[in-house]
């Protein structure tokens, strides 16, 4: 029984980063309405100052290119080097709010969530470029000597973490409660048109609350360096239970997410404990995933969501396309990127092939995310099953299309599962819960060996059709058109019925609940009903681009399909436009990591590397100034082109009898879809 209890004592902890953390993302929602998913990140990055400080004596920066750190003349002992990490925080935090953060005050949740998650992209791979992804380590900060209660003996750091993070929740609960602070933030976050009348700035008030929860976040990244090593990654991902927490604590009660973190950090820690003893349990991922599953069964159950903000400006969100010519579009994308795959060679024909996998995906964000307003951080997991499921379905005798079909199909189920809490959360918390089982799923599922075959991955066989070898490569013969025009021609079909549905009955439905779910009810809709079609559909035309994913790499694994996938994800199709079929396309070309005009920029400048940082910030520029995405006002070049096709089209079918539309309206509305 002392082991069970030691180990308990040992998840205080990682639980108490989760805590701090926590306490900051309330505060940050508390004043200025934002769940922000950069916090982890924000904390890697000061703890990362902090150890420049310690161990080379160096002041580090959040930027490329100019030198990136200061020589301070030898490194700085424990306690001042804390002190100016946590001064570095708090400019940090003011710049952040300033210039991010402060214009989104009126911001749709959408567009919020869009701007943190750059944010977070962008100091990721800031640090990654600068510091490496080697772990770092620093000499304990906290006494860490050996305590004994009754027969048990504990580090006592542990018991310091828990004590630190429940003096801070209770100093805030009093400061929240008793000040004119407080009291002032509290009434800015409930009307802030009524606290500008009585003379507060809601603006100030921000920034100070924005401030302390920088430098909550420097403290954690901090202290908890010494007992978990500093790297992008991990430290990043610590915003995962952080928020589940803060969700739990509906971003309003600092002793209920001080709380949620320390006994998710003990149980996490206790669970390690039980698969020591308990042999039937999955070895794989389980103490990250079990906590984050009970969260979200918390709050699907019980939560009534996180209650609204009174703001001055009119929320908007990113505008949609409507497509006009849907057939005609889907043609013209067919020859021209046929074209381009005989033309291309090598490693561009190989992006142009991935360009055009990811414009599938991106297609399940537009549907989901762009017309139904549903934020979902977990297309990659819907796409990892029907990846994986190409190696566990596939036959000898069982026809390529067959195959891609039955492995999109159960991605379906898997939708509808994680689309259940959409019935009872919307915005940030339905975001929350999503990147929570995306994060689950990636520990437990696409990480076992029986599944995902671990480390190696699984092999994908070849796709074939009538006999017909049509996979990317065979023998020497590698990147062959034919995969390429096959996945073009399913991408196409996607491409149209997504059209057809935008323009449908249940486009109009989808439509209606992302506006007003309350006016879409009162007319009839049944709008759960439609959250879960829309996420079952996501599901489905996520699948099919995994499954193309894994034809194309022919050897599919965890990574490709982990939660910083489904983040790059959303990052990529938001800057093109989620609200739009273009934009589907201009995320695969242009944006994503492995397309065709990324590979061609790194071929010939050496930058591919600096995609992640690229998509990071254009991500946070895009939710700033043009939450419409890039889709949205085509260069006009290219409206200028599309007109000349058009007016080519029409006088194919002027026998019609239909009217054609102007020079300017014809390009304009082909390119919005």
């Amino acid at each position: 029984m002392s082991s069970y209890v030691l180990f308990l004592l040992l998840g205080l902890g990682s639980g108490a980063v989760y805590g701090m953390l926590a306490l900051g993302l309330v505060l940050k929602h508390r004043s200025g309405g934002v769940v922000d998913f950069g916090h982890g990140a924000v904390a890697m990055f000061i703890a990362y100052v902090y150890l420049g400080l310690t161990n080379e004596g160096t002041l580090q920066f959040p930027w490329l290119g100019i030198p990136h750190e200061i020589d301070l003349g030898g490194p700085l002992s424990t306690w001042p080097a804390i002190a100016v990490s946590l001064v570095y925080a708090a400019i940090f935090g003011a710049v952040l709010y300033y210039l991010i953060y402060r214009p989104l005050r009126a911001a749709t949740p959408l567009t919020r969530v869009c701007a943190s998650v750059g944010t977070m992209l962008a100091l990721q791979a800031i640090a990654v470029l600068n510091f490496g992804t080697t772990a770092k380590s620093t000499p304990a900060i906290l006494p860490n000597k050996p305590f004994k209660i009754g027969d048990i003996t504990v580090p006592v750091d542990r018991l310091w973490f828990a004590g630190i993070v429940i003096v801070l929740a209770v100093l805030l609960a009093a400061v929240y409660r008793f000040t004119r602070f407080g009291l002032a933030t509290r009434a800015a976050a409930e009307n802030e048109q009524g606290a500008a009348l009585v003379g507060l700035s809601a603006d100030r008030i921000a920034a100070g609350n924005w401030v302390l929860a920088t430098i909550l976040a420097g403290v954690a990244g901090i202290l908890i360096a010494p007992v978990s090593t500093v790297d992008p990654s991990s430290y990043t991902l610590f915003i995962v239970p952080a928020l589940g927490c803060a969700l739990l604590a509906r971003f309003q009660s600092f002793a209920v997410a001080a709380g949620a973190g320390l006994v998710l950090g003990m149980l996490q820690s206790e669970i390690t404990k039980l698969l020591t003893v308990v042999s039937w349990l999955p070895e794989e991922g389980l103490p990250q995933a079990l906590p984050f599953l009970l969260i979200v069964i918390a709050m699907t159950l019980f939560s009534r969501g996180v209650g609204a903000r009174g703001v001055v400006a009119e929320l908007k969100n990113p505008s949609l396309g409507r497509p006009t010519r849907p057939v005609p579009t889907a043609i013209m994308c067919f020859v021209v990127g046929t074209i381009a795959l005989i033309v291309l060679s090598g490693s561009l024909r190989v992006a142009m092939t991935a360009s055009i996998c990811t414009t599938c995906l991106a297609l399940s964000l537009v549907v989901l995310t762009g017309y139904v307003g549903q934020v979902s951080l977990a297309q990659m997991s819907f796409a990892g099953i029907g990846g994986f499921e190409v190696t566990h379905l596939f036959g000898p005798s069982m026809p390529f299309f067959i195959t891609l079909l039955a492995s999109a199909l159960v991605a379906i189920p898997l939708g509808l599962l994680i689309g259940l809490p959409a019935l009872r959360l919307r915005g940030v918390n339905l975001a929350v819960v999503t990147l929570a089982a995306a994060f689950a799923l990636d520990a437990v599922l696409f990480n076992r060996e029986d599944f995902g075959g671990g480390l190696a991955g699984r092999d994908v066989p070849d796709p074939s059709l009538f006999g017909w070898n049509v996979g990317i490569a065979d023998g020497n013969d590698y990147p062959r058109v034919i995969f390429g025009v096959v996945a073009l021609l399913i991408v196409c079909v996607v491409g149209v019925l997504v059209a057809r549905l935008r323009n449908g009955a249940a486009g109009r439905m989808f439509i209606a609940v992302r506006s007003n779910e309350r006016a879409a009810a009162a007319i009839g809709i049944d709008v759960a009903r439609t959250k879960l079609m829309a996420f079952g559909l996501s599901a489905f035309i996520a699948g099919l681009g995994g499954g193309l994913l894994a034809y194309q790499q022919q050897t599919v694994s965890a990574p490709s399909f982990a939660t910083f996938a489904s983040l790059s994800l959303l990052a990529v199709t938001y800057v093109a436009g989620v609200g739009r079929i273009a934009g589907a396309v201009v995320a695969g070309v242009m944006l994503s990591s492995t397309g065709l005009f990324v590979t061609a920029m790194d071929k010939a400048f050496g930058v591919g590397k600096y995609q992640l940082l690229v998509a990071g910030v254009a991500l946070t520029l895009t939710a700033i100034k043009q939450p419409d995405g890039i889709a949205a006002t085509p260069p006009p070049p290219l409206v200028k082109l599309w007109a000349w096709l058009n007016s080519k089209w029409e006088k194919r079918g002027s026998g019609n009898g239909a009217a054609p539309p102007t020079p300017v309206e014809a390009p304009r509305a082909a390119v919005k879809s």
